[in-house]
């Protein structure tokens, strides 16, 4: 099991790049944490990183663009592995706004206020032009905060989908950046794991509702999928968009237990001193 670490910055798409966190997932394999920059006229940085791992996300982030560039800042949603460095990139970006639902600002206010003149409020359906191109509002059709926002970039056709589609893979895989790479059953089966985990929700919902939102996805034909959580999906976006009707009615995921937990840390356990 690997420590948490931030990852080379990788092209996902025409003018957009990945900058990729790895988390250890106990039991599941490893997790991707992505951050995404649109190098469009007016640049777009989606979601800030893991607070713990902040100083290499800046890192990496500056190895793309002068922060102080960025025009947009698009929170998909509040959960900390997506706002880590929101609080310094505030400083560091002056001129960027903070995009984001109404439940996305007012779920992060108690611990991270932003100021008012520097929040966009949108929601799905809305339009934000940036330039060169429109980013169109969107709700994917699973998610596990309901201030969740995603897109569709209407320049390349990228489906900006923040925790859905998400899956837990085995390491290699998991850095690969390309989910097209990864055997398609293990990609189906984990992306089915990871939606009744990250959205337990799903067995709960009604057949007709949960195909009626794959398919409004699925008519808006994107070129490809990012996912906060999956290396880049470039090619199998029909499968990944099945594997989530395939959630609806699988057993849901079991959380790691605190014996798998004990196990973990033993693994990184010094080893005692020999005896004379």
């Amino acid at each position: 099991m690997h420590d948490p670490f931030v990852g080379q910055p990788y092209q996902a798409a025409r003018d957009v790049h990945v900058i990729p966190t790895y988390w250890p997932v106990p039991g599941m394999g490893t997790i991707a944490m992505n951050a995404f920059l649109l190098d469009a006229a007016e640049p777009v940085l989606v979601d800030t990183g893991v607070g713990v791992l902040s100083d290499d996300f800046l890192d990496a982030l500056g190895s793309l663009i002068d922060p102080a560039r960025l025009r947009w800042i698009w929170l998909t949603h509040e959960d900390r592995d997506h706002t880590g460095s929101l609080g310094q990139l505030i400083e560091l970006a002056p001129r960027a706004e903070v995009v984001a639902t109404f439940l996305t600002f007012g779920r992060s206010a108690p611990e991270a206020p932003i100021p008012m003149d520097r929040q966009r409020m949108l929601r799905p359906g809305d339009v934000l032009n940036v330039g060169d191109r429109n980013l169109r509002a969107l709700r994917p059709p699973l998610f596990d905060s309901p201030g969740t926002l995603g897109f569709l970039d209407d320049s390349s056709g990228t489906l900006l989908s923040s925790d859905c589609f998400g899956a837990p893979l085995d390491f290699q895989s998991a850095v690969s950046g390309d989910a097209d790479a990864v055997d398609p059953d293990q990609l189906h089966h984990a992306q089915v794991a990871w939606a009744t985990a990250d959205s337990p929700w799903v067995t709960l919902t009604a057949e007709d509702r949960l195909r009626g939102e794959i398919e409004a996805i699925r008519d808006l034909q994107p070129s490809g999928i990012l996912s906060s959580h999956l290396p880049v999906v470039r090619k199998r976006v029909g499968p990944s968009l099945d594997s989530l009707l395939a959630a609806r009615t699988a057993d849901p995921q079991p959380a790691p237990t605190q014996a798998e937990l004990e196990a973990l840390l033993a693994e990184f356990a010094p080893a005692e001193p020999a005896r004379d």
